[in-house]
């Protein structure tokens, strides 16, 4: 039987506090993995994390799904910020993963 994590983050985005409770909710080792906001910011928010061999290494991908809270409103705010923020904060914490996988395997 899969066993599936809960996980609740705290952090500071736009000054304001978040705290988000997320919870794994498929499992499919090693190919991918998908969490899922229970509780926190969004009125939905589906994170698929990908992997794939690649040469030596192996490839992550993210792909991520959120809908905003407030409506069209929310949408508006998806558009002209949260897409391009969200986006630049999964590639900063994937290279802070790489360099934390690199520095444990040398």
């Amino acid at each position: 039987m899969a066993r599936f994590e809960l996980v609740t983050e705290r952090a500071m985005h736009f000054g304001i506090p978040f705290r988000m409770t997320s919870k794994i909710t498929a499992f499919d080792r090693p190919r991918s993995f998908i969490d899922q906001q229970l509780s926190g910011p969004f009125a939905s928010f589906v994170h698929l994390h990908t992997f794939e061999p690649v040469g030596d290494g192996t490839r992550m991908t993210d792909q991520i799904s959120f809908r905003s809270r407030l409506g069209p409103l929310g949408a508006l705010v998806n558009r002209a910020l949260l897409t391009r923020y969200l986006t630049n904060l999964i590639a900063m914490r994937n290279q802070q993963i790489k360099a934390e996988a690199e520095r444990r395997s040398s």
